[in-house]
């Protein structure tokens, strides 16, 4: 019995592991099958989940007025406008209606897009505090006098920061009117008197009370909140006040600070040599850089062919000397309608060197023109 009981044991732990062995068997299909049946509806399912036809939907077709309109609207943005302080040569003095101002503002309309203003801040016989204080940038501050309640003209007496000379109002305004004088609105004339030209009518725009004006209190001129983004072309030292190369210097530094200009050009004096102004341009040169148009140079070595003239035989001592060509001028000074556009056209291809017209041919390129 025990030895049938050992070997009905031994069989029966043989049966065991046959079972066992056979049970490993039949479970191995199960797992294997598992993954096929369960990747199986994944992958068929996956394509369907990523297409989504409701997301497709045709492209928006913009009318004409439509785009037009957003073109107009993000080349406002980019460019707002561009102001021209100086001043004869920035006002077109003897160009026979030309200036650069003019052939700046056909350049641009006619190669990238109208509508973007061209205003031109220049007034003759200024010098370079007057062209300043017009901008804002340079105090002015009037005599004490009694203000009128009435919109009569009242005659004051305007100075400027440091005593400087100044024929303010005696040849144009541009820039300066309307005036604000202790929180009153008026326009400033010119009172002309022969020993000093800081002499000027105060006529406010609306009645009030009277009010006594003191001594020192500060002119603000209307430049101040004006031509906010504006590209700033900036002009002056043919009419003198500037000790130095280093003072011209100076001045413009006062002039982009106290705008707070990130976008501008300068134009250099186009009168002179090459002996007599290599000083000063250098200095330009080295403190604004690219901003800096060495416009005596230019107009030299490229007047005559952007004007589309043809060059004299004796151009060669022009360039030579680094003077400006006789048939470029209208004087010893001014430009004449040739020279400024060949001065306009320079400063439109720096502008465009420099990536101010890019936000618009970015606008362009969007919306077409």
């Amino acid at each position: 019995l025990l030895t049938a009981c050992n070997k009905n044991d031994d069989v029966a732990i043989i049966i065991t592991t046959t079972q066992n062995e056979l049970t490993t068997q039949e479970t191995t299909p199960e797992e294997t099958t598992t993954p096929e049946e369960t990747t199986t509806p994944e992958e068929t399912t996956t394509p369907e989940e990523t297409t989504m036809p409701e997301t497709q939907t045709e492209p928006v077709t913009l009318s004409e007025d439509e785009r037009r309109a957003l073109l107009n609207q993000e080349a406002a943005q980019a460019v707002p406008g561009i102001v021209c302080w100086g001043d004869s040569l920035t006002y077109g003095y003897g160009g026979n209606g030309e200036s650069y101002p003019g052939t700046l503002q056909r350049l641009i309309d006619e190669r990238l897009i109208s509508g973007i203003p061209v205003v031109n801040n220049g007034v003759c016989v200024e010098q370079t505090y007057t062209i300043m204080a017009r901008a804002g940038v340079w105090p002015m501050m009037v005599d004490s006098f009694v203000m009128p309640s009435g919109i009569a003209p009242v005659e004051i007496h305007v100075n400027l920061k440091n005593g400087m000379y100044t024929n303010l109002t005696c040849f144009g305004d541009a820039g300066l009117n309307p005036v604000t004088i202790a929180g009153v609105r008026g326009i400033l004339t010119s009172s002309y008197h022969e020993d000093d030209y800081g002499y000027c009518y105060f006529t406010r725009i609306e009645p009030g009370e009277e009010v006594y004006v003191e001594y020192g209190t500060p002119i603000e001129p209307a430049s101040v909140n004006m031509y906010e983004d504006y590209i700033n072309v900036i002009f002056m030292g043919e009419n003198g006040y500037f000790h130095s190369a280093d003072d011209l210097v100076l001045q413009y530094q006062s002039f982009i600070e106290g705008r707070g200009l990130t976008r501008y050009i300068l134009i250099g004096l186009t009168t002179g040599d090459n002996n007599g102004r290599s000083v000063l341009e250098q200095k330009m040169t080295e403190s604004f850089g690219d901003h800096y148009i060495n416009m005596r140079t230019e107009l030299v070595s490229r007047g005559p062919d952007i004007a589309g003239l043809e060059r004299s035989v004796d151009d060669w001592y022009n360039i030579q000397e680094g003077i400006v060509m006789r048939y470029l001028m209208s004087d010893d000074i001014h430009l004449n309608e040739y020279g400024y556009r060949a001065a306009g056209t320079i400063v439109y291809e720096r502008m465009e060197a420099l990536g101010d017209f890019d936000g618009v041919k970015n606008a362009i390129a969007k919306y077409g023109n």
